[in-house]
């Protein structure tokens, strides 16, 4: 189940086992990051790190990449069996008289189901190597497509764990020692008493966390936060319903809690509208981005004030990672607050359910207007006609095309598709394809993203109404959107 407290366990299993120099790769998937929430870069990332422990295994991956230059655009278990099963059964002499971790957690954040699956066959793939023992640990919730990837291999080669199968005395003593240790710590900062962070209140809190970490680890946070009214929060929580109830109910009335206490309360009907509007656009973006941004990126991004943006994210710490520098991303503290904002079922007050479609039309919008504004030819301003973009330095680029600009580029068309808005009745991507189009295709080359530019058109394609196929062809004026693409791709900026 969710908050369980997976990712901790698997956290902790790598860091021992790195300690112990056998940790030979980890990954951990992470939805709305990027490559995290895909397998594009998985294959690659295991075995760079395969490849700075396993000194033999360095020498064969040198020599694959070499003899396989076109490994990054093959499917993933294709890459997987080029660049770690062959060359670590190539392997003579393994250092290792002790099994070699690989730890892959938050499986069921991947965001692709089939690529689920074939990342499981890949995993056990990898068990069966002669030249050297591996042993995988994997973390996930119990999604159906995690369920049916480990029902297709043989049962002799993996053991299954359920959290929450866990007598409840362990987890409930476990809990106990996190409460005693976190709420001692924030009473020593705060105006908490020892009547406040007593045993009966303590045993309380644990029959509320109904076995769950991330509503005891959410609870501490909202407590700390509160500072001058630490013991305020803390008496609210314990006074939330009379009797623990399920967990993800518990769960979602502390998130509840947590927001209708975080956020002001003296306002009128316009400006709890203007509230409500300035929580779905913030938080609700920062739910739906494909990547995570900084607070400075959000407000371009948005085009919200930073001093809005600030106000936002300062109400509502304790359910988001916000650090305190500006280079540093925005994060949601766990999957489930994400789980709780988008289910209406789950999420009770209409103040804070977001719309999911409309919160990525909104965020298409967003892309379209940063595109028109700041995409123009020669965005870096290049001196001489042919320069390679691989010389281009990426300081350079970051400068000349803004980090939310990027962002725009990359991801315009999922939330495109997400939206699930006719490409043919909005006008912005009239617009975009009759001025930006070329602009675009330079953008992306310049970031490293060419090749993604023809998965995007692809998906607009299968949007588009059988009988309007002429759509594309009329707005990129050129019969043949993948010739352009190739012949640019093998130009200098390709």
């Amino acid at each position: 189940m969710a908050g369980t407290g997976k990712s901790t366990i698997a956290l902790t299993i790598a860091r021992e086992y790195f300690d112990k120099g056998r940790l030979g790769a980890s990954f951990f998937f992470s939805r709305g990051r990027s490559d995290l929430a895909s397998v594009k870069k998985f294959a690659f990332t295991i075995a760079s790190q395969l490849r700075e422990i396993l000194p033999e295994f360095r020498r064969q991956i040198d020599d694959t990449l070499l003899s396989n230059q076109e490994v990054h655009n093959l499917g993933l278990c294709d890459q997987w069996d080029i660049l770690i099963c062959q060359p670590l059964s190539k392997i003579d002499q393994n250092p290792f008289s002790s099994p070699l971790v690989l730890i892959v957690d938050a499986l069921d954040e991947c965001d692709n189901e089939d690529d689920v699956r074939l990342l499981i066959q890949c995993l056990a793939s990898a068990t069966m190597i002669d030249s050297i023992q591996l042993r995988i640990f994997v973390t996930s919730r119990p999604d159906q497509s995690i369920n049916f990837g480990f029902g297709d291999i043989s049962r002799e080669i993996h053991l299954d764990l359920n959290l929450h199968d866990i007598e409840q005395s362990i987890v409930d003593h476990d809990l106990c020692l996190y409460y005693r240790d976190r709420l001692g710590d924030i009473a020593r900062r705060s105006d908490l008493g020892q009547s406040d962070i007593s045993e009966p209140n303590i045993h309380l809190l644990v029959r509320k966390s109904a076995g769950l970490f991330i509503h005891a680890a959410t609870v501490c946070q909202f407590i700390r936060e509160g500072k001058q009214l630490a013991s305020e929060r803390l008496s609210l929580l314990l006074d939330v319903g009379s009797l623990p109830i399920a967990p993800e109910k518990e769960l979602d009335k502390m998130y509840t809690t947590v927001l209708s206490h975080s956020l002001p309360k003296k306002f009128d009907n316009n400006e709890r509208t203007r509230l409500q509007d300035l929580f779905s656009h913030v938080i609700g973006s920062i739910v739906m981005l494909f990547d995570t941004m900084s607070p400075e990126s959000l407000a371009i991004m948005l085009n919200e004030s930073r001093l809005k943006i600030n106000s936002m994210l300062n109400h509502l710490r304790s359910v988001l990672d916000i650090q305190e520098q500006d280079n540093d991303r925005i994060r949601i503290l766990h999957p489930s607050f994400r789980d709780f904002l988008l289910d209406s079922e789950r999420c009770s007050d209409q103040m804070f359910l977001i719309d999911t479609e409309g919160t990525h039309y909104y965020l298409l919008d967003c892309c379209l207007r940063l595109m028109s504004s700041h995409l123009r030819k020669n965005m870096c301003d290049l001196q001489q006609p042919g320069t390679r973009a691989g010389k281009i330095s990426r300081s350079d680029v970051d400068k000349n095309i803004p980090l939310p600009v990027q962002y725009a580029c990359c991801y315009w068309v999922y939330h495109l598709r997400q939206s699930n808005v006719d490409p043919t009745d909005h006008s912005g991507i009239h617009d975009f394809f009759k001025t930006r189009f070329l602009f675009w295709l330079e953008a992306l080359s310049l970031i490293g993203r060419l090749s993604d530019s023809i998965t995007m058109i692809e998906i607009i394609e299968a949007m588009l109404p059988v009988s309007r196929n002429h759509f594309l062809n009329e707005m990129l004026t050129l019969t043949n959107q993948r010739m352009l693409l190739l012949a640019f791709r093998h130009s200098s900026l390709g």
